[in-house]
């Protein structure tokens, strides 16, 4: 054991479904752990840097989290968060550290749950970071953040409804719990609600990068290289409606996998399940009138 630590035990269980039987997918569970080392890495960075950025903090310093073993019942992974001793000074900082992500978590999902805007749930985070001293540095950070929280919290729901029904995870040292189930991974799916008249009516012009592109729907995460408005800072869903980006070696692809950026055409649309929420329709070439628009995917 690492003397220079202070150790909270914490157990993440998966039950219902295989996880009964001891058993889980391995890509669910790598998700899911992932997911939870990054929400750890990324809030506790925040939280003792005192600044809503995704400045890491100092090496010596770092909370690590370590697998000790695996309890045979429902699955159950115990990990070891480990806080360095010299972070454990003048108050009961796991305790509070653990308020942090517990409130943290909840406002998310629940800005998500609420069909909020991006700008409300800047505001909403913003509000929480004061009350424990946490500065804003700019608005492009604070959605940097924002984004790298939802994807971490998206890897760690992964499994439910996969193998497993609910996560709960339990902290033995301060006895918090926080549960997730099937209404917080859907709502970590969704978007932000996006007022209407910001809808761009034409295609314009913009350089974005790809996170994630399936073929088989034209389905795809980007992020804007030059953002004009906060509906173009985080990482935004938007639609191909280009067919060739179920072609080979088509310009899509080749700019996801080189890493490169990709000048498209790009218009803000609703869903056609809400109009609250908001995707892009994005195509390398412009689309005029008569061009037929790819649609592999289920309708909305």
């Amino acid at each position: 054991m690492n003397k220079s630590s202070s150790v909270d035990k914490v157990e993440i269980s998966f039950t219902g479904l295989d996880a009964d039987n001891g058993l889980i997918d391995v890509h669910d569970l790598a998700r899911a752990l992932d997911g939870w080392w990054a929400l750890w890495e990324h809030s506790t960075a925040v939280y003792f840097n005192k600044e809503l950025s995704t400045n890491p903090v100092r090496e010596d310093i770092r909370t690590k989290i370590k697998i000790c073993a695996f309890e045979h019942r429902s699955f159950d992974v115990l990990t070891h968060v480990m806080i360095p001793l010299a972070l454990m000074m003048g108050y009961d900082v796991v305790k509070s550290l653990w308020k942090w992500h517990r409130l943290l978590i909840k406002r998310h999902i629940d800005t998500k749950k609420t069909f909020a805007t991006r700008e409300k749930a800047i505001e909403d985070l913003e509000l929480l970071a004061r009350e424990y001293d946490i500065v804003k540095t700019s608005a492009v950070e604070t959605v940097k953040f924002m984004d790298v929280i939802d994807d971490a919290l998206n890897d760690l729901v992964e499994p439910i409804d996969r193998s497993a029904k609910k996560i709960v995870i339990k902290s033995e040292y301060t006895k918090s719990t926080i549960y997730l189930g099937s209404s917080d991974k859907l709502a970590l799916k969704s978007s932000y609600h996006i007022d209407p008249s910001l809808r761009a009516k034409d295609f314009e012009k913009h350089s974005v990068k790809f996170i994630r592109i399936n073929t088989e729907t034209g389905r795809a995460l980007i992020t804007f290289n030059n953002p004009t408005g906060l509906h173009q800072m985080g990482h935004e869903y938007s639609k191909i409606i280009d067919s060739a980006v179920t072609q080979p070696r088509n310009v899509y692809t080749r700019a996801f996998h080189e890493g490169t950026s990709l000048e498209v055409w790009a218009r803000m649309i609703r869903s056609q399940k809400s109009n609250k929420f908001v995707e892009w329709e994005i195509s390398a070439e412009l689309p005029s009138d008569d061009t037929p628009l790819f649609d592999a995917g289920k309708p909305d």
